[in-house]
């Protein structure tokens, strides 16, 4: 059966980080000394938390392995030594569940001479269609003066073989007879091979040795018009029946003529860039930007659809063949001064070797290898510096095992070290004591982390694989400046490519106005000027900047949202001082609904087309779950608040079924029961997918999927979402949230409640504040119980919020997130008052656990959205007129403080290891100090309690202390500022309170730069 590929973007592949190793070499899962696919998935999440998004294989077919299993046997199994066909199998399905694709090998340039078309091809007459598999000649002169690719082992491009009594031609080793792909056969064998791997649900296929593939007299049997048409014969056959599979080209050629075997975009996707790399290496031991320069202008433009391979270091030598004779020899005296490190044109040897393990370096040619315009491609091992072998022969000593840890045989096998496939480097510089994933993965200042936190910018930013490259003219040659471009992103890349400091004046003429913003801390650069920029570069140091547009002609502080340039960025030495109450923050200007009579009981108009009437359901109100007495007292509720003489909306109250014991049943009426005296009203028990819920708020991915069938089955307009008490609610509210979606064109209606100040105080604490400073987002509940949306969003937000749950009953929904970065219509609903009654035996903590655990790691899994700068979100503000503008006074009365100081202050003995490892000393400092304070001198500052969310935000994601006890441990920081917040209220007054909770939010937007700073750069040193 013929499996999809995982990938649903067509041009995946120019976003990918490509990770190429070699099954054999990574990890040996049944203890024979050799990798196999069992190894390897244990490693998976290592890969993934890599930042890995496509894992190249190496030729893993069944093979004499004479060339690491270059010389295939057999195109469609699986060689025994690395497991069977079955875990291949299991291993891809274990990729493509962690988001990450696969490429393998397609060898079509030559078999091995042991495969059975070699055997079969040698013993038929010539002439014979099986004798034509390959290319045969009675003298090994023909072709002459073909160049000899493998020069220090091969003599020749023939062999003769004394079975078939001919000579067979071969570009590589004698061992590996080319095919003939004259003979149509040979065609239609590599496209049954190709669609065998494609078939199980293979995402890429990279064509090794490609310009070779057909051979003319008079030619150099290579890049031949023939070659193209075999090429264009592949892809056409996998565009016809593949989706979002890509060929990526190893054609070892000039920049130009490499550019053919992209086609018109119908040949391969992608194509290695073999000149740039050696290049990089010659600029960086001269000091001299030229090399790069000179390459890169002479580098075509490519389709809209293709992208070019870049790499430092692979499984084979450093190839020098796309040099001039100068640049080899010098290339050879810099990097390979010993002759044995020297194979064919190249240097056999890895990065870190070649540049004598120096990390400014390293770090330097791998910021320039994810910032050029291509698909970066790392070498297993490079990532944590592995070295090599140069006493072991051919290329093999690159493909020495990884190094895990600093046990036997350095983690890779528990084998006894004289039957691995290849010793284990044990040299003192680079040996598995020395050099391995888990010393590196407790060190934060490691190889492995760096490459881990620049894998995750450059995947933050489309512009690295998508935009344009412009190399800016400096006078300063050991400088390297360049300007990458996709859509509204503009980058400014700058390094320096010498052992010494240096200067350089950068003409940025373009670009005044903006602000050049470092992407790895976050930090805002002077502002461009009609002046050169100047810059300073430490030995070896790179800088991206990303180059922001300043809003409304003014600059803001990074991270801020339109709208707010009147707020000062945090200022942390004055966490002392008190509370800078702001006005509130204005969102897009407020707006009554025309139309909308108050009639004197109350009630709103809400009117409906005649049409629409006829022929559907206008609204689905879900009630959460309760007992039987809530769903009559809601069914009231309703009914109160909706009855409409004149134009009634035809609606479906929707409720989980319930037995006779009040508890959820699985029978339920086949059809809508009508409510007497109600007839646009009708009841509609559900049963809800998966099972049922005990504490109904917030609402998760399973409502959403629930109220989306129903809406669905019911051919509703739009759905209501409301918790069991919907008397508690303003008679007004039903009206003004249905109007909004029904008649206002809203997709989603959030409302704005008029609640005591000392009630909602986790959404003041952190979901307001937080969602608002990292999207933009005005709405002041974004996790309400009660919300109306279109039919059409309710859709997507089932679609959506199935897609990134894997437990829907209880992934946390956020509509008010997924609508404004979906850009649907957002009304924020003024609804007035309303009394969220306390169950007996509420519990707090579980509370907070749940709803800031779920916001917490919503917001990780948006992270490449909100990281990025984006606009204030224009909400459409409805309803307010004849709303009052306070709750009543005995709403909710001011809460006991003293408990809250005193489990504050107890933390503060009992929590200190965990929070010793959340918060920066700083932070904690301030928060220890706090807790020595008398009651009534108890003053939580906004910017320490920003800095605390974020240190905790930030400790959620490194996932360094289990997140239930990193949870529990910010409850009492939370019961703190709550404190902190009424004993400010108590003595200001309560009009104070909105006032207080917009500061906060304004704090939050002008600190988001250090939590950009913290979460872009996790391990680096915090204050």
């Amino acid at each position: 059966m013929k499996k999809a590929g995982s990938a649903s973007d067509p041009l995946w592949y120019k976003d990918a980080v490509i990770y190429e190793l070699h099954v054999k070499a990574f990890a040996d899962g049944n203890g024979d000394g050799i990798g196999d696919f069992p190894g390897l998935m244990g490693k998976l999440d290592y890969l993934q938390d890599l930042g890995v998004t496509c894992i190249w294989l190496l030729p893993f077919f069944p093979s004499p392995l004479r060339d690491d299993g270059y010389d295939i046997s057999d195109y469609k199994n699986v060689h025994p030594s690395y497991g069977t066909l079955d875990d291949f199998k299991q291993f891809l399905d274990a990729a493509h569940k962690r988001g990450m694709q696969v490429l393998i090998e397609l060898v079509v340039n030559h078999t091995s001479d042991q495969h059975q078309w070699f055997q079969r091809a040698r013993h038929a007459l010539p002439g014979s269609p099986e004798r034509d598999y390959y290319v045969w000649s009675d003298t090994d002169q023909k072709f002459s003066g073909v160049r000899i690719i493998f020069s220090d082992t091969e003599t020749s491009n023939w062999t003769w073989d004394p079975v078939a009594k001919a000579y067979y031609w071969h570009r590589f080793f004698s061992h590996q007879p080319d095919l003939n792909f004259d003979n149509p056969l040979v065609l239609a064998e590599t496209v049954a091979a190709m669609r065998f791997w494609l078939d199980l649900g293979v995402d890429g296929l990279r064509m090794d040795a490609i310009p070779y593939l057909v051979e003319r007299d008079g030619t150099n049997c290579e890049n031949l018009p023939e070659t193209h048409a075999i090429i264009k014969a592949f892809r056409a056959a996998i565009d016809a029946d593949y989706a979002n599979r890509f060929v990526l080209a190893e054609a070892n050629q000039w920049p130009s003529d490499v550019r053919p075997y992209f086609g018109d975009g119908d040949e391969c996707q992608m194509a290695f860039h073999f000149p740039l790399m050696p290049r990089i290496y010659v600029a960086i031991r001269q000091e001299d930007c030229l090399p790069i320069t000179e390459i890169m202008a002479q580098t075509p433009d490519i389709p809209s659809n293709c992208q070019w391979g870049l790499f430092l270091r692979n499984h084979d030598e450093l190839t020098l063949e796309m040099v001039t004779e100068d640049e080899r020899d010098y290339m050879y005296l810099a990097y390979s001064a010993n002759p044995r490190m020297r194979i064919n044109l190249g240097i056999r040897r890895r990065l870190a070797p070649l540049l004598d393990n120096n990390r400014l370096r390293i770090e330097l040619l791998n910021s320039l290898l994810f910032s050029f315009p291509g698909t970066p491609i790392l070498y297993y091992g490079d990532e944590i510096g592995m070295g090599d072998n140069i006493e072991l022969g051919d290329r093999n000593g690159v493909r020495t095992p990884m190094q895990w840890n600093a046990e036997l045989n350095g983690g890779f096998s528990t084998v006894d070290p004289e039957r691995l496939y290849s010793p284990v480097i044990s040299d003192p510089v680079f040996g598995y004591l020395a050099v391995n994933v888990q010393e590196q993965l407790e060190n934060p200042s490691s190889l492995l982390q760096w490459t881990r936190n620049m894998i995750g910018l450059r995947k933050l930013f489309p512009v690295f694989g998508r935009g344009s490259f412009h190399i800016l003219n400096t006078t300063n040659r050991k400088v390297l400046a360049y300007l990458r471009q996709y859509r509204d992103q503009t980058v400014l890349c700058v390094a320096n490519i010498s052992r010494s400091a240096q200067p350089v004046l950068l003409d940025l003429n373009e670009y005044e106005g903006r602000t050049p913003v470092e992407m790895l801390g976050y930090v805002p650069f002077p502002k461009i000027t009609e002046q050169p920029y100047v810059l300073t570069l430490s030995p070896y140091a790179f800088l991206w900047f990303e180059l922001q547009l300043s809003r409304d002609g003014q600059e803001l502080p990074p991270g801020m949202a339109e709208g707010h340039a009147e707020e000062a960025a945090i200022d942390v030495d004055a966490w002392d001082a008190p509370p800078v109450l702001l006005q509130p923050a204005q969102s897009a200007a407020a707006e009554f609904v025309d139309g909308m009579p108050v009639r004197e009981n109350g009630t709103v108009e809400v009117g409906t087309s005649e049409s629409d009437r006829k022929t559907r359901t206008d609204l689905l109100i879900v009630v959460e779950p309760g007992s039987r007495e809530d769903l009559d007292k809601a069914t009231a509720a309703v009914v109160g608040r909706l009855a409409n003489a004149d134009r009634p909306i035809r609606t479906l109250l929707a409720f989980p079924a319930l037995d006779s014991d009040g508890g959820q049943t699985s029978t339920v009426p086949n059809a809508p029961q009508p409510v007497g005296g109600t007839p646009w009203l009708s009841l509609l028990p559900f049963v809800p997918n998966g099972r049922p819920q005990p504490s109904p708020w917030p609402h998760t991915t399973q409502t959403f999927i629930d109220a989306s069938r129903l809406a669905s089955e019911h051919d509703a307009r739009a759905a209501m979402l409301l918790r069991h008490d919907v008397g508690a609610l303003d008679r007004r509210a039903l009206p003004l949230l249905s109007r909004a979606v029904l008649g206002e064109s809203a997709d989603l209606a959030m409302p704005f409640y008029t609640l005591s100040p000392y009630e909602g105080l986790l959404n003041s604490a952190i979901l307001h504040p937080l969602t608002r400073a990292l999207y933009g987002s005005t709405i002041r509940y974004p996790l309400s119980g009660d919300l109306a949306v279109s039919s059409a969003f309710c859709q997507i937000l089932a679609n959506g919020a199935a897609y990134r749950s894997s437990d829907p009953e209880d992934t946390i929904v956020w509509p008010a997130t997924d609508a404004l970065l979906n850009e649907n219509a957002v009304a924020q609903v003024h609804v007035g008052p309303r009394h969220f009654a306390q169950r007996e035996g509420f519990d707090v903590t579980a509370l907070l656990t749940r709803v800031v655990g779920g916001l917490f790691s919503d917001i990780e899994a948006r992270a490449s959205v909100w990281q990025l700068s984006r606009p204030a979100a224009r909400i459409r503000e409805i309803g307010g007129r004849g709303m009052p503008e306070t709750a009543p006074q005995d709403a909710s009365p001011p809460a006991d403080v003293r408990p809250m100081i005193e489990s504050f202050r107890l933390a503060g003995s009992n929590l200190q290891e965990v929070w010793t490892q959340v918060m920066t000393p700083r932070t904690l400092l301030s928060v220890n100090r706090l807790a020595q304070a008398k009651d009534k001198e108890h003053f939580l500052p906004d910017a320490l309690w920003v800095r605390i969310v974020y240190d905790f935000l930030a400790a959620y994601r490194g996932r360094s202390v289990n997140r239930n006890h990193l949870l529990g441990a910010l409850m009492p920081l939370y019961l703190g500022w709550a404190a902190s917040h009424v004993l400010a209220i108590s003595s200001q007054g309560e009009a104070v309170a909105e006032q207080r909770v917009a500061a906060l939010a304004s704090a939050f937007e002008a600190d988001k730069p250090y939590l950009l700073a913290r979460w872009r750069w996790p391990d680096r040193f915090n204050p």
